[in-house]
């Protein structure tokens, strides 16, 4: 019988995904079935090693996806496979995530399991909006309530006496019986005057927020279409809000770019962050060493490398065919600077040209990628679209969180494509803004049907404003 697995209980934080604590992510890496909720931000299924198996747990408001017993029972039947389970869930699994129910099924089969923190909404969304929960001059106690229950009529079961006496109260998912919650808490003694913070989507380019007092926070909340999820902050702390947070006041705030996946897209990714935007590289991929190929090394005149996982490759099959790289004769080369500063950091001087045709040449190079005409192409790796990455876009087009596409060359377009091809939502691509940051990208995405920057977005704007370097954007 396989050893038991253990369950790790793990909270992802209310949307920001750097607000997973470095435990949870160093965990989340090592996976093998991970069960995640709605509210966890679907970036955080990259992460996942390739072979993780991704099972949604939804929680959407009165429509679960798994029911918390199925949810039970996945945990369960996983670990006793001897499987690393991770039940991910948003905020902290402490607060009103239900984690002491989970607990306590894995105690009753004997199963491990960790509880793993996180950043919990109550905290992290009022931050985001620029308000702190405490303040020496506004407020010294702070407490959370659930803004919903279990009882037929959903609405929460609270001592609204007592709260009436803290001075900073968090509502978590309130909103429906935002009109109940003020009623009692005006009726045990707050003020009508009180003010009210309300966060939707906090802590995530969605982020949007709504200042009243307690009298009539539930009519504007209702003309101004606020839903779940979302935080109730009531108190004096609430009137430190002055509109655009540190948060929202970052240049691309509220933009949230699907990067099609080449060379830069990293790179580009890390300076969008920066500037506030949330990030999406796409596809995935995975990469697999192919087996040393049986092949007369020692015979070959001249060997080429595309890059510098070819040059790693290489001298890995030298190594498990015991060969001495001092016994070949060839010359070798190396087609991107990668590719010859790999070779240099191995004793090895890259020529520029090669032997004449007929001699024996071998090129290096993950599949499809790159050609010599006249070379022998020996592949080093496979490379596939990762599983999680088609889940992520998925769950990212059902939430409606992507605004950009941004392709940088023509090879991105081709990549972009034919992953997204496998996804069948076309619909919602369509709808977004088309950035093509070169002109050999613009000529490729109006080849596949795309329609570069018909609509303007926060991004094309910054990028049209402040970003020259080595890309063109923008109409030509």
């Amino acid at each position: 019988m396989a050893q038991k697995g253990t369950v790790y209980l793990i909270g992802a934080g209310p949307g920001d995904c750097g607000l997973l604590t470095a435990k949870g992510l160093d965990i989340l890496r090592q996976a093998d079935v991970l069960l995640y909720d709605r509210l966890v931000n679907p970036l955080l299924l990259e992460e996942t090693k390739p072979g993780a198996e991704l099972l949604y747990a939804g929680k959407l408001p009165n429509r679960h996806i798994l029911r918390q017993e199925a949810i039970h029972d996945e945990m369960v039947r996983h670990a006793q496979k001897g499987k690393c389970v991770v039940r991910l869930k948003g905020g902290d699994p402490s607060v009103f995530g239900r984690v002491g129910e989970e607990a306590a099924f894995l105690d009753e089969y004997a199963i491990p399991y960790e509880i793993v923190p996180g950043v919990t909404a109550g905290i992290a969304a009022p931050a985001y909006a620029g308000v702190p929960v405490t303040h020496r001059l506004h407020g010294a106690n702070f407490a959370v309530a659930t803004g919903h229950s279990r009882r037929d009529t959903g609405l929460p079961e609270i001592d609204w006496n007592g709260l009436a006496s803290i001075d900073t109260v968090a509502f978590y998912m309130g909103i429906k019986h935002l009109p109940t919650i003020a009623e009692n808490l005006i009726t045990h003694g707050r003020p009508k005057g009180e003010k009210v913070l309300l966060i939707q989507w906090g802590t995530t380019s969605k982020q949007r927020t709504l200042t009243a007092d307690l009298g009539t926070i539930a009519r504007k909340a209702e003309a101004e279409q606020f839903t779940n999820p979302a935080i109730a902050l009531i108190g004096d702390v609430a009137a430190l809000n002055q509109g655009k947070s540190w948060f929202e006041r970052k240049p691309l705030f509220g933009s949230f770019p699907l990067i099609a996946n080449s060379d830069g897209a990293a790179q580009l990714a890390s300076l969008l962050k920066e500037e506030g935007a949330e990030t999406f590289v796409y596809p995935r991929f995975h990469e697999v060493e192919e087996e040393a190929p049986l092949i007369h090394w020692e015979t070959a005149t001249d060997i080429a490398f595309y890059e510098e996982k070819d040059v790693i490759v290489f001298f890995r099959w030298l190594q498990k065919r015991g060969l001495d790289i001092r016994t070949l004769s060839a010359q070798f080369s190396g087609e991107t600077d990668s590719a010859v500063q790999a070779l240099q950091q191995r004793g090895l001087a890259p020529v520029q040209g090669s032997r004449p045709i007929g001699s024996d040449r071998l090129f290096l190079s993950r599949g499809g990628l790159g050609g010599k005409p006249g070379w022998k192409h020996i592949q080093t790796r496979e490379r596939t679209v990762a599983p999680s990455t088609q889940t992520t876009i998925n769950r990212l087009l059902d939430e409606g969180h992507l605004t950009d596409l941004v392709f940088l060359s023509r090879e991105s377009v081709e990549c972009f494509c034919e992953a997204f091809a496998a996804i069948g939502r076309e619909k919602e691509i369509s709808e977004l803004t088309v950035l093509c940051l070169s002109d050999e990208a613009e000529k490729a995405a109006i080849s596949y049907g795309l329609s570069p920057q018909i609509k303007q977005s926060v991004l094309s704007a910054w990028m049209e404003g402040n970003y020259a370097g080595d890309f063109i954007c923008g109409p030509r």
